[in-house]
């Protein structure tokens, strides 16, 4: 059964939903609900995959600019963060169950998007809180690769001023079936999703630092224009 969403105004966050063993995905907003832009920031969808939560850990920490209304999940993928596996418990690749480009793929497989579109809860719950909140941009982390992933369905312009911010390249990859960022940039096209693929392993506090200030200065230009 659907969970609607519930919002928690005296504590700013938003309930989106339960993984597939009833673990909360929760959004947490900082900064002006009434702010121009809304930014999106989700540390983890593979579960296998944490350097985003330390960067999480640090904006949360942060002082947001003026103009700016962030809202951050520490990871729409908990059962997979906590058995440090990258699919869910169902093993189903949850970047590979969106609806845009979605195809079917062969169950057990390290990719396997599961038996449909958004057939997991944590797919479902996902994709409701962007619906809801229907940010401007949502950067979504990943690792092992080193690059901000050049995102044809987004305005490079904005990923490229990232990776500036950030002091990293771009790089490109193949495009992948029932990804995130494409059904996101499919479904709002005035919004702008892109992946950035942290390095490997544990990433230090000055590079969790450094990303988290990228996040804030790029909604500050994005503010500032809009």
């Amino acid at each position: 059964m659907p969970v609607a969403l519930a919002v928690a105004a005296e504590h700013r966050t938003i309930d989106a939903g339960e993984s597939v063993r009833g673990r909360a995905i929760v959004a947490r907003q900082q900064g002006n609900e009434d702010a121009s832009t809304r930014v999106l920031v989700v540390g983890q969808i593979h579960g296998d995959e944490p350097g985003g939560l330390r960067v999480i850990a640090k904006l949360r920490d942060m002082r947001v600019p003026k103009g700016i209304d962030l809202w951050t999940v520490k990871s729409v993928n908990p059962d997979g963060a906590r058995l440090r596996i990258r699919q869910n418990v169902r093993g189903v690749d949850l970047n590979r169950n969106f609806p845009r480009g979605w195809r079917t793929s062969t169950r057990g497989s390290r990719y396997y998007g599961g038996r449909r579109p958004l057939s997991q809860p944590e797919s479902r719950a996902a994709a409701r809180l962007i619906r809801r909140l229907e940010p401007r941009i949502t950067i979504w982390f990943h690792q092992p690769y080193g690059f901000v992933v050049k995102t044809p369905s987004a305005d490079r312009r904005v990923w490229r001023r990232y990776a500036r911010l950030a002091g990293m390249r771009t790089a490109g990859l193949p495009k992948l079936p029932g990804t995130a960022t494409r059904w996101q940039n499919h479904r709002f096209p005035r919004s702008d999703a892109f992946v950035v693929e942290l390095p490997g392993g544990r990433i230090s506090a000055a590079t969790a630092r450094r990303h988290a200030r990228a996040v804030l200065e790029l909604g500050r230009w994005l503010s500032r224009a809009a």
